[in-house]
């Protein structure tokens, strides 16, 4: 297992941050993505923009990953915070797993959400996954008790809790209180499932940190700030890079994931 660690992000914007900071850095490009590396605090990084979007992620994240496998994967960027979990605007979330919330059987009633496969669309480790994917629990406790400690203090928000990812922006409170409702998240965002499908199947520890731009609901784009959300998931995920627990290789195993019989 290779040294760095793998950053991700769906657009520039979310990893402008980081990318000003990297010393030495590299510019290339893998599977049709620039790719650039360099350091954080003479932890090596390389950073990845997959575009929106998790057909988008899977590909640059597996492109990223069979070129040079990292240490860990961390996606980062801005999300829709749901009101319910105390989040404001600006705050941090650290995904204490990931739900795909497209996934699933058509229900009956149009317009409410899926029900949950009946099948798994992958098996590792014993784990069946139909749609809700775990993350590092080292690497998530480690982060959440980094940053309230170091965020916390410039008066930022810091909470923990399942994130959803979605194919359909959510625009409404309806499907906002829905959503809620079924899995009890405290962020919506569009590529998270798709990288932790990737990082489970190669058996990569995973983590998840999103500043929040806006909340989930009814759509009001004036009421949004991409900007400070750019800057303060950038600044979370420089706060926790320099106490990035070291991560054993052989502690997760790739799971060499099969597609289960029909």
């Amino acid at each position: 297992m290779g040294g760095h660690i793998l950053v991700v992000g769906a657009v520039s914007g979310e990893l402008a941050g980081l990318a000003e900071g990297l010393e030495s850095r590299t510019r290339s490009e893998i599977g049709g993505r620039v790719l650039l590396a360099g350091h954080l605090a003479g932890v090596p990084i390389r950073l990845i923009i997959t575009g929106p979007g998790m057909a988008n992620a899977v590909q640059a994240v597996t492109a990223a990953v069979e070129r040079a496998r990292p240490r860990a994967i961390v996606l980062t960027g801005c999300a829709g915070a749901f009101r319910p979990s105390g989040l404001e605007i600006g705050d941090i979330g650290v995904a204490s797993g990931e739900i795909d919330a497209a996934l699933g059987l058509e229900p009956e009633t149009p317009g409410d959400l899926p029900e949950e496969l009946p099948f798994p669309v992958m098996r590792c480790g014993g784990l069946e996954i139909t749609g809700r994917y775990p993350v590092d629990t080292e690497m998530s406790g480690h982060a959440v008790a980094v940053l309230r400690h170091r965020l916390g203090r410039q008066g930022m928000g810091v909470r923990q809790g399942p994130f959803v990812t979605v194919s359909a922006i959510t625009t409404t409170d309806r499907r906002a209180a829905a959503l809620h409702a079924r899995f009890s998240p405290c962020m919506e965002a569009m590529e998270g499932a798709g990288v932790a499908h990737v990082a489970l199947h190669y058996g990569i520890p995973f983590l998840e940190i999103r500043a929040a731009s806006n909340f989930a609901g009814k759509r009001d784009r004036s009421a949004w700030n991409l900007p400070l959300a750019f800057e303060r998931c950038a600044l979370a995920v420089r706060t926790l890079i320099r106490e990035m627990p070291r991560i054993c290789g052989s502690r997760n195993k790739r799971c060499g994931n099969r597609p289960p019989i029909l």
